[in-house]
């Protein structure tokens, strides 16, 4: 079951993933379209303050938005481990 505070997290969360996925720095191997879907995706992606609005309207279903991933110094890419997976591609190569 899927409580309000890990709904409200996976929205953040993939927001931030969608943000690294537009960085070449963060997300050297991403190819070209993807960054464009990611783009897409983000144009009408809701904002912090639209999911805190909906966490008001909607406590039961959406947490607060806290600084989760931010306070422990963690973003999308480490929180899901991607910044593992570009060291590794090149540990291969």
């Amino acid at each position: 079951m899927t409580v309000p505070f890990e709904r409200t997290r996976a929205l953040v969360l993939t927001k931030e993933f969608l943000e690294a996925m537009l960085d070449p720095k963060q997300t050297p191997r991403t190819p070209r379209s993807m960054r464009g879907k990611a783009k897409a995706l983000l144009r009408h992606y809701p904002g912090l303050c639209e999911i805190e609005r909906v966490h008001k309207a909607l406590p039961d279903e959406y947490g607060p938005v806290p600084p989760f991933s931010r306070m422990h110094a963690k973003t999308a890419i480490t929180e899901l481990g991607l910044d593992k997976f570009g060291s590794e591609s090149e540990e291969r190569a």
